[in-house]
């Protein structure tokens, strides 16, 4: 058995997030060809946060990614306690790490998890404008609090959505690739840049390589690089990419063999999945569907 987060954890966290990664990819994927693009408005938090594209990092360590949203949800004050906090969380063993967001991050006194996409995305302009009101009512010391919390979600939501398109498309994570492409692995440096090409500005072993590939140190790792990059990660691919999005969650915390097809038709329910839009009227159906993602990721693979 895998060491893992409970399952109640990685049923919340797909029935979250699944319908906002779903709608990116299908979103993007008819309007852009292919082309993966988050909408405008996160990359524009992005951009004024001032982040850019370091959150790449998490990739060396899946548990990082879980990291920045547990920083997201109990910040600190300044950024050499998150420095501090981050080292002393790569340096833990697995079995360390597992506990802390099992035990401490993610779960409230009562049992409950700790956050809610409209906790830092409210969706309605009614919403927005009470988020407004009630961060211009804060002290300064509190909308520092506030933004830093808002940075590291940013951090947490983009490497989970790439981590996850990763699997979805090559049948690997990036927390899979990128460390086989710090050991020198080519082809595992040429999917991951496929997926998220911000590795190649933001990581500093991928954009150490890139600039040395653009020198003419290598002529066909630096072709292989351009063919990847050069080709959408999901052109033509993805059928369900909401429905997909659900499988891959529970499958990049190794639950989705485990949940019963009755279960996962629950996550699809509650994060308000069209059943025949996905072709999951019932259980059967819902089987016929994971199988056919499994054969799509042995095909990518």
């Amino acid at each position: 058995m895998p060491n893992r987060i409970e399952k109640f954890i990685a049923k919340h966290l797909a029935v979250t997030l699944a319908p906002e990664c779903g709608e990116v990819l299908s979103d993007f994927r008819v309007k852009r060809d292919g082309w993966v693009k988050m909408p405008d408005e996160i990359e524009l938090v992005l951009k004024n946060l001032g982040l850019g594209a370091y959150y790449v990092i998490a990739y060396e360590d899946e548990l990082r990614i879980h990291n920045c949203l547990y920083k997201a949800i109990f910040p600190e004050n300044t950024v050499e306690e998150l420095k501090k906090i981050d080292a002393e969380f790569f340096a833990a063993s697995a079995e360390e790490k597992l506990a802390l967001i099992n035990q401490e991050w993610l779960f409230s006194p009562d049992g409950g998890i700790q956050f809610e996409w409209e906790d830092f995305f409210p969706k309605t302009e009614e919403a927005k404008e009470v988020a407004r009101q009630r961060f211009e009512s804060l002290s300064e010391e509190e909308k520092k609090e506030a933004v830093f919390r808002l940075a590291m979600f940013i951090a947490f939501f983009y490497s989970f959505f790439y981590n996850t398109l990763s699997l979805m498309v090559h049948g690997q994570k990036l927390t899979t690739l990128v460390p086989l492409a710090l050991r020198g692995d080519k082809e595992a440096f040429c999917k991951a840049a496929q997926i998220d090409r911000n590795l190649l500005s933001g990581h500093p072993y991928f954009k150490d390589t890139y600039a040395r590939l653009q020198a003419g140190e290598d002529k066909d790792f630096l072709d292989a690089l351009l063919y990847r990059i050069g080709n959408p990660s999901t052109r033509g691919k993805l059928r369900f990419p909401a429905l997909y999005m659900v499988f891959t969650i529970l499958e990049s915390f190794d639950w989705l063999d485990d949940f019963t097809a009755s279960e996962i038709l629950d996550i699809c329910d509650e994060a308000k999945l069209d059943r025949f839009q996905n072709r999951i009227e019932d259980g059967n159906y819902l089987t016929k569907r994971r199988i056919e993602y499994r054969r799509f990721q042995k095909i990518s693979k």
